[in-house]
């Protein structure tokens, strides 16, 4: 890995891949960071957020299922910032060792995709829903410290949204070992902490005289644009329906043959069964995995219920299809009672939980007098206007 201190003493951890493509993982502090995934990650189509940040500048916060949350930099729907026990968290085997997995995704404009995450600490509690600063005895109390990103000294992650531009796949992965852990899991809760860009901007002024920062890693790491969010996968069981997401490189809006599917695409879905106070509503995430297939769990009723399914846009795409006769990036699928009449998700086809997006491209030429006659441009003057 690739370390670089600047003038305030903050180490470095240069995760860009803008100096060397090969620097994709550290390990500071005992935990493992990796852009790329690991073939032993629980990954299976199916994530779950626990804690959105979004402000411009900087940001931070964690999660939790208390209300009020007096930040205004957490989103405070339940869907995406709430508890999360230990025993949801996956495990994964690193080097025969199991650590517990939590993946974030970050997103940043395409002019300044950059941006640093500067705190990053793990504590556990007995105690779900708690709502004081992390800095408060509140909180201090009620939870034990499992893991500090700066624990031995400051350090910032530096970090680059061209990787996995998009709210597709997790641009970052972190591990923390088992053994870190503490007590029982299935009534453990996790808190999650993060700050993002706190680094600001980072120029010769950083240097810290020994001028080993690369001009390349200039550049703004101040958060810019959409939302930073953690979460982890899930293990998914029981009844599950299926669409696919692929490249309509033509935009007609027909899944033709030839034409690629596309992985790493957020599918958000929410659905309701039952009614008035005894009505329960579920939500969730789902991504494409490398078939370009994406699961969402669904569970029988004895009424019929309609899911709502919309794609996460992403920069530079257009949808062409989303499976009913508008396209707007979202579809609706009915659920019959007792699960009859289930969709078909044929990756054939153009069935109604798939989707089709075109790439934009810009198209550019030359207007010019051809003062020769001869058809060419190299002896010739260009046209504005």
């Amino acid at each position: 890995m690739a370390v670089y201190t600047n003038d305030d003493g903050i180490s470095l951890v240069d995760l860009t891949t803008l100096i060397d493509d090969t620097d994709i993982d550290a390990t500071v502090n005992g935990a493992y960071f990796t852009i790329e995934a690991l073939e032993s990650s629980s990954g299976t189509g199916l994530i779950q957020s626990f804690v959105r940040l979004q402000q411009s500048g900087d940001e931070d916060g964690y999660n939790t299922s208390g209300r009020p949350i007096n930040d205004p930099d957490v989103n405070t729907s339940l869907q995406f910032t709430h508890n999360l026990l230990l025993a949801d968290v996956p495990i994964v085997m690193i080097d025969g060792v199991p650590h517990y997995e939590f993946l974030l995704d970050i997103n940043q404009t395409n002019a300044n995709p950059l941006i640093s995450l500067d705190e990053l600490q793990l504590y556990t509690s007995s105690t779900a829903s708690l709502t004081s600063g992390v800095e408060t005895a509140a909180f201090q109390n009620a939870t034990d410290l499992v893991y500090d990103l700066d624990g031995a000294g400051d350090t910032s992650i530096l970090l680059n949204y061209e990787l996995q531009s998009g709210s597709g796949a997790a641009d970052m992965y972190f591990y923390v070992p088992v053994s870190d852990f503490t007590g029982d899991p299935a009534t453990t809760y996790v808190y999650l902490f993060s700050s993002f860009g706190e680094l600001g901007a980072l120029d010769a002024t950083d240097e810290d005289g020994t001028g080993d920062i690369p001009d390349a890693l200039y550049g703004s790491y101040a958060t810019n644009d959409g939302f930073e969010e953690w979460a982890v996968s899930r293990t998914i069981s029981g009844p599950t329906i299926d669409g696919y997401k692929w490249e309509d490189s033509n935009g007609n809006g027909v899944w033709d043959q030839g034409e690629q599917a596309l992985s790493g695409w957020k599918f958000d879905y929410s659905y309701t069964i039952g009614n008035g106070s005894n009505a329960v509503t579920y939500n969730g995430t789902a991504v494409t995995d490398a078939n370009g297939r994406y699961i969402i769990p669904i569970v029988s009723s004895n009424q019929a219920y309609t899911i709502t399914i919309t794609e996460q846009v992403q920069d530079g795409w257009i949808n062409t299809y989303d499976g009913d006769a508008t396209v707007n990036g979202s579809t609706q699928v009915v659920i019959g009672r007792n699960l009859t009449n289930l969709p078909d998700g044929d990756p054939l086809t153009t069935e109604r939980m798939n989707f089709g997006n075109f790439e934009k491209f810009d198209i550019s030429g030359t207007k010019y007098t051809d003062i020769t006659g001869d058809g060419l441009s190299e002896d010739d003057t260009g046209l504005g206007g």
